[in-house]
């Protein structure tokens, strides 16, 4: 029999629409979204910085949320980021797409290097990410919960196009924009809508024992199996929408596990999906699904044989 662990990583922090809208023209952002296949459309109010403390040797910044009780602080230094940091920062720019906040408020930076050298640019989102997939060491205080809590209301596939070529004509994206009153007049709350962009990282575990057919002893040692990557990202985008019901997904897929494009009659006797992020997903009645980067605690979606369903 074969068992199928499947976990859900960022291809890159999560964006807001604005930031998401501004980078289709970087490269970089533009490589590391083309491994999507999955993406969940959320609300969460932006974060906002403050710099506390800033010199050639780091910064320390105040961050808060509207609508959050706690204020936490993040402190990146030279001495945890030799390699980034070099000789030392000679500036740091702060970016704001708010019209109406202050100069002294923002919600992403540029850090500079000698001879104008580019080291980073990050919003909050990015620096969590960066730090907890060990790309960059911060040190933090205070409690993260809501300001990585984000509220799902859409979950879509982009397997056979570029994230950025599925977003030039979105329906859905369209009525969550208009009807969660995401843009005022002022346009600001838009925001207040993200973007995160998944790809699945799966293994096979074939067990070996007298119930094994011959096919299933010819897959566990030749690896071709009788599914693929697409299989794959396609029933996972089912099993979310079967555990969370996004508001604005329209199709619910409620005979899930059952599918014609899924993991359906393949062969597998269990199927696990987890987010291997810091990350916590909100859905109706105030349930969530909780990623841990760690792998140690995350839930985990869960598929028994063909028909059985939970979440654990």
């Amino acid at each position: 029999m074969h068992n199928l662990e499947n976990i859900l990583e960022l291809t890159y922090a999560p964006l807001t629409i604005f930031e998401f809208d501004n980078s289709r023209n970087d490269s970089y952002i533009y490589d590391c979204l083309t491994l999507t296949s999955l993406y969940v459309i959320a609300k969460r109010t932006l974060p906002i910085m403050k710099l506390r403390d800033g010199a050639s040797n780091g910064f320390h910044l105040e961050i808060s949320m509207e609508n959050c009780d706690s204020q936490v602080e993040i402190i990146m230094t030279q001495k945890d980021n030799p390699n980034l940091f070099g000789t030392g920062l000679s500036g740091i720019k702060r970016h704001s797409n708010l019209s109406n906040t202050s100069d002294e408020y923002f919600h992403a930076l540029t850090l500079i290097g000698e001879n104008n050298r580019f080291i980073m640019h990050a919003n909050f989102d990015r620096l969590i990410h960066l730090a907890s997939n060990g790309a960059i060491g911060i040190k933090t205080k205070g409690d993260f919960t809501q300001l990585l809590s984000y509220e799902v209301l859409y979950v879509g596939k982009c397997t056979d196009e570029h994230i950025f070529d599925r977003f030039k004509t979105h329906h859905a994206l369209l009525d969550i924009l208009i009807n969660e009153k995401i843009v005022p007049s002022g346009y600001d709350k838009v925001n207040d809508l993200l973007i995160l962009p998944f790809c699945i990282q799966s293994d096979v575990i074939s067990v070996i024992n007298g119930d094994t057919s011959e096919q299933q002893f010819i897959e566990a040692f030749s690896g071709n199996f009788a599914f693929n990557c697409k299989n794959i990202a396609l029933d996972c985008e089912k099993a979310l929408i079967k555990a969370m019901s996004p508001k604005y997904n329209k199709t619910k897929f409620k005979h899930y596990p059952k599918s014609q494009d899924g993991l359906y009659n393949k062969g597998l006797q269990f199927i696990a999906y987890k987010i291997g992020e810091n990350l916590i997903l909100k859905y109706e009645n105030e349930n969530c699904i909780i990623g841990d980067v760690t792998g140690l605690s995350p839930t985990s979606i869960n598929i028994l044989g063909d028909y059985d369903f939970f979440i654990e």
